[in-house]
């Protein structure tokens, strides 16, 4: 009988046998991904103009909206993404069409027509008006005909241009655009500001972001298109089509997408009020810098920026030391007699309040043990804590997870806070009645002073040289080093990297 022994295969057939199978793959893998119009990527080219949305500008307020948006579609799909800095529209949408962008964060801009089979639209995860703003020195828009009369200064953004055209349609008239080349917001508001032209045309969106550092300017007139904020992404890249369409289907109207609108934005008024605005100024002006030093030594030890602790001292009694509530909360931080005598501070001194109401809402903040609750949330919970009562947040919270939200999004508690106020919640709620709404009102605020504070910090306007008191002494070092290391446009903290466009 033949019996067939095998021997063992040489080094070089096997060396042929790697190289053929190595080979093979390559041609199936090439193959495959021609027909899906695939090119295998590590890196998410992204083309925009500077935007406030991007830079979380002008109050340098953390990553930006879109930053952290684009964090996460890179996160599900194992990419990093790269910012492709572009001086106009215009040329963000040459870099689609050029295919040297993959996707264009289209922030009220639309695609020119050549571009309209190629640049697929995700959904509109905002909308805002064009508005024609106005300086308060000159009267705003009165009539119709004075859209045609008066020039009116546009940016460059089509959209824009489209709805004011429009507009001209109905009246039976042009109106009077003066559109600047790269004209960007910030110059625009400075013309108007500097009284030198009457009208400007503007994205709500990106005006109720600057209005409070440009208190004189108004709203004159919305138009009534809406102008749609979404990404565009080149269409011929299948497999990146795919992927972009599942993740916008997960966001679009998702919590976690409103949640983070809400950090952004949530707490901007429609319009801003001047005078509110005037004296916020007023009072930092002429009676912080006596407190300065205090403020700044009680930030350091509570590990609070210190501008937060500005904003809630300005909430809580406009930095009046002899401030009472007719709740019988008093001095600067408007602590309750039990409070101050846990604390073991007397309440009317004005440096012992502020030193013990930082301590006090530190402690909130550190019994909060959520991990669920990131540290931006927690501060708001713990603003609200010390408005309302730790017990009355824990009932917000329960009645936030009764309504089915997580319990862990300050979004959720500004729809479950103010319930408490009516029998049919609190009476199931452990701590029963609270003035939920001003839980909310007062976390709102103090948000919102904390934007106007920052931007004038980041800004380097001239009224926020008295804030400068806050940070002086070595006490202040690490709430100034906090401040300054909050980016402004995008880093590679987390992978993406930033390229000027070609």
């Amino acid at each position: 009988m033949h019996v067939n022994i095998p021997t063992r295969p040489r080094a070089g057939d096997l060396v042929i046998l790697a190289v053929a199978l190595l080979l093979l793959v390559e041609l199936v893998y090439a193959m495959h991904w021609r027909e899906a119009g695939y090119r295998a990527r590590t890196v998410l080219r992204v083309a925009v103009p500077g935007h406030e949305w991007i830079q979380g500008a002008p109050a340098r307020q953390g990553r930006g909206f879109e930053q952290e948006l684009l964090d996460a579609y890179c996160r599900d799909n194992g990419l990093t993404w790269k910012l492709l800095e572009t001086g106009t529209w215009d040329q963000a949408w040459a870099m689609l069409e050029r295919g040297k962008a993959d996707v264009v964060i289209a922030l009220g801009s639309v695609p020119p027509a050549a571009l309209a089979k190629r640049a697929v639209p995700g959904p509109a995860y905002a909308r805002f008006n064009p508005v024609i703003i106005h300086n308060d020195r000159r009267f705003g828009v009165r009539t119709d005909c004075e859209l045609c009369d008066q020039p009116i200064l546009v940016s460059t953004n089509a959209a824009l241009h489209d709805a004011l055209q429009g507009r001209g349609d109905e009246l039976d008239c042009t109106p009077s655009a003066v559109v600047g080349d790269g004209l960007d917001i910030v110059p625009l508001l400075d013309t108007l500001d500097g009284n030198q032209a009457r009208f400007a045309l503007v994205d709500e969106g990106r005006f109720r972001l600057w209005q409070p550092f440009y208190h004189r300017i108004r709203t004159s007139r919305a138009l009534p298109e809406s102008i749609p904020y979404r990404w565009y992404w080149d269409g011929t890249d299948q497999p990146l089509a795919r992927s972009l369409e599942a993740f916008w289907t997960r966001m679009d109207g998702s919590p976690a997408l409103a949640d983070l609108y809400d950090r952004y934005f949530g707490f901007l008024p429609e319009e801003s009020d001047p005078f509110e605005l005037a004296h916020l100024l007023r009072t930092v002006g002429t009676r912080l810098p006596r407190y300065g030093a205090t403020i700044a030594r009680a930030a350091a030890q509570s590990g609070i920026d210190p501008l937060l602790l500005v904003a809630v001292l300005y909430q809580e009694s406009r930095f009046d030391p002899g401030a009472v509530s007719k709740t019988g909360v008093r001095g600067m931080m408007q602590l309750t007699a039990d409070t101050a005598r846990r604390l073991g501070v007397d309440r009317n001194d004005p440096r012992q309040s502020i030193l013990g109401g930082a301590r006090y809402l530190r402690m909130l903040h550190d019994a909060l043990d959520d991990p669920a609750l990131d540290d931006d949330t927690r501060w708001l919970f713990a603003l609200a804590a010390y408005n309302q009562g730790p017990g009355h947040l824990n009932d917000a919270v329960a009645l936030a997870r009764r309504l089915g939200g997580t319990g862990a999004s300050w979004r959720e508690l500004k729809d479950a806070f103010p319930k408490l106020a009516w029998e049919r919640w609190y009476k199931d709620a452990k701590h029963g009645y609270t003035r939920g709404f001003e839980a909310v009102a007062f976390v709102e605020s103090i948000r919102y002073y904390h934007y106007v504070l920052r931007g004038l910090v980041a800004l380097e306007r001239p009224e926020a040289q008295a804030l400068a008191a806050v940070y002086d002494g070595p006490e202040g070092e690490a709430a100034r080093a906090r401040l300054a290391a909050t980016p402004a446009a995008p880093t590679d903290a987390s992978g993406p990297d930033v390229a000027a466009a070609e």
